[in-house]
Order: C-alpha cells, then structure tokens, then sequence
C-alpha cells in the first residue's frame, strides 16, 4: 500500500501539506518577525525530518524589453525546526510558532524589490513549500 500511496501523492491526491499562518507583517528592518508553521497529514503516515524557513529577498528581472518577474536575488535570515522524523499521522494537524530575527540594514519594499517568508520540508517523495510575501518598511 506505501508504494500506491506515493504514487498518489506524486500527482498530489492525499499528500500532506505545509502552510505559513499568522504572519506578523509588515515589519520594520532589525525587528522579529513572528510565524506559525501549519503542517497537516494526508491520506496516510508520514515522517517528517525537519522544517526550514527562509526569507528571501526577490529583485525585478528583465527577460525582454519590458517584460519582467521577481526572481531569487538573495537569502536574508533562515531557521531550521529538527523534528527527528516525527510521523505525522493521517490528517494531524501540527503547529509550529517560529521567529526569524531579521538584517537591520534590509530596504524596505520597492517597486522592483520584495521579500518572501518561504517554509518548506522533505517528506520521502513529496517537497511541500509555502511562500507568504512580507512587507518590510522603514
């Protein structure tokens, strides 16, 4: 049965997630930034070894005249959670409060400058991530 239920969750039928709630924004450059990692079973047991954060920071980048996206420019604060391969049983919901301490000398948002809050975790044969924008002002 473990082998069909990886096979489900390649395409995404009862895999377990991982979501970013009460993101305390926006937030000033130096100041914590307070968050909740939710992450929530699927269809079936699953072991999970750790969960990494990191705040990003994404700059404007022109592909053609005119036409542009957001892309990774640099990594400006990270944290890791060890959950020593906790198994997070079928539909169990697991709530994790965190704090990044961020860079005193960030710029606050721009028309071409950004920031993301992104959480993710391995789960043998899944990669769950979740981004959250932040504002940072001055």
């Amino acid at each position: 049965m473990e082998i069909l239920d990886r096979l489900k969750s390649i395409v995404g039928i009862g895999k377990a997630t991982i979501e970013l709630t009460k993101v305390d924004a926006p937030v000033r450059p130096g100041a914590e930034l307070h968050a909740t990692v939710m992450l929530r079973g699927g269809d079936y047991d699953v072991a999970v070894q750790d969960v990494r954060l990191h705040f990003d920071e994404e700059r404007m980048v022109y592909t053609a005249q005119g036409r542009g996206d957001f892309a990774f420019w640099q990594q400006h604060a990270s944290v890791t959670i060890p959950l020593g391969g906790r198994m997070l049983g079928k539909d169990e919901q697991l709530e994790l409060p965190v704090v990044l301490t961020l860079p005193a000398d960030l710029a606050p948002n721009a028309e071409n400058l950004r920031y993301v809050l992104i959480a993710e975790t391995e789960i043998p044969g899944l990669n769950p991530k979740h981004a959250v924008p932040v504002e940072v002002v001055a």
